[in-house]
């Protein structure tokens, strides 16, 4: 479960969804060393109780789970929570469910207000759906658009986003080390039926073995708590592994031919 929201749960929604076009990519291959990484990533969000303390995931999580249950309004609110920390897949799905009218009334022109926030961080797949929007729109739209897209970015804005995930991330990680520098120690994070509890150079009591021990400086891996570093192997994700991977049939990239009147948004 954890892996597959690492890797992007809304994809398969999205290829899903009508309007929805995916393309291939011409991104270089990942460096090994951003894979490794990448799969410490993977491994810190597999422990339990991590993808709680990170809002981005939990509620696109929540989000994902709500629209396969059919329930589009509690979706579409977790969605908008998720994007609330920068979450770009959940951002995509927003401006989905709006095109659609998922859980809310069909809306283009807010649509692409999200599309094009989502679109923000250079996705290839988002940037080719923002512009398939954008092409769809009636001048009308594309005015109310631009209008609606400063208020969204306002409140939504990948500067806000992220400013949000790192003080979540730093407090809950200052909350269990209790260091400001982000000195971790050489404790574990052990697991029993009692939940999960770390301890720092004494015993651990508990019914467990050895696959319920995790060293703490593991648990806390800067892949996962450091914020910056953390968006960066988010990136890496969707990059390489993200739309790509999976059960999601990819297509040939899309052409447009923009009128003149209608030149690409960015």
């Amino acid at each position: 479960m954890t892996k597959a929201v690492l890797c992007s749960l809304c994809i398969a929604m999205l290829a899903a969804a009508p309007g929805w076009s995916m393309a291939q990519t011409s991104d270089p291959a990942a460096h090994p060393e951003d894979l490794k990484q990448l799969g410490v990533l993977e491994q810190a969000l597999a422990e339990p109780g991590v993808i709680e303390h990170h809002s981005d995931l939990y509620f696109r999580t929540l989000g994902a789970d709500a629209y396969k249950a059919g329930d589009k309004k509690r979706a579409l609110e977790m969605f908008t929570s998720a994007a609330r920390y920068g979450d770009k897949p959940s951002e995509a799905m927003v401006a989905t469910m709006y095109w659609n009218g998922e859980g809310t009334a069909v809306d283009r022109p807010r649509a692409y207000a999200w599309m094009d926030l989502a679109a923000d961080r250079g996705y290839h797949d988002l940037l080719i759906q923002r512009e398939l929007y954008w092409n769809r729109l009636s001048p009308s739209e594309r005015d109310e658009a631009i209008a609606v897209g400063k208020q969204i970015y306002d409140e939504y804005s990948d500067e806000r986003g992220q400013q949000h995930l790192a003080a979540e991330l730093s407090r809950v990680a200052l909350q269990a080390t209790g260091s400001h520098t982000g000195y971790v120690g050489n404790g574990v994070v052990a697991r029993s039926l009692g939940g999960v509890g770390t301890a720092f150079g004494g015993s651990v009591r508990g019914y467990l073995n050895d696959n319920n021990i995790t060293q703490l400086s593991q648990y806390y891996s800067s892949a996962a708590w450091s914020a910056d570093d953390y968006l960066h192997l988010k990136d890496l994700q969707w990059r390489f592994k993200g739309p790509l991977q999976g059960n999601v049939e990819v297509g040939a990239p899309l052409q447009f031919s923009p009128t003149p009147d209608s030149p690409p948004r960015g």
